[in-house]
């Protein structure tokens, strides 16, 4: 019983999902002129996917997902603004500081 439903689990991991794998998510650039927020958010949302995909956890920080290599660093955010990470949903934010 056990077997089938880590196999069930496994499965519904690989296959239940039709968003961007995290093996697609691109280096966030570091120079500010060049940052694009939504991009960066979406990448953001895809290595945390990717991150409880591999580690079966929720990241504790935006810092996990560089020491887990999904991501080359963390990006920069517009002035006045930074990057959270949601608890509740799983999910990196952008929100005002």
């Amino acid at each position: 019983m056990r077997i089938q439903l880590l196999v069930l689990m496994l499965g519904l991991l690989a296959f239940g999902c039709n968003k961007t794998p995290w093996t697609s998510v691109k280096p966030v650039p570091v120079d500010p002129s060049k940052s694009n927020p939504e991009k960066d958010l979406a990448d953001l949302n895809d290595a945390v996917r990717g991150y409880g995909m591999t580690k079966f956890k929720k990241p504790d920080t935006l810092e996990d997902l560089v020491k887990a290599g999904l991501i080359e660093r963390l990006p920069v955010a517009p002035v006045g603004k930074k990057y959270i990470l949601d608890d509740k949903k799983n999910s990196a934010l952008l929100v005002d500081q």
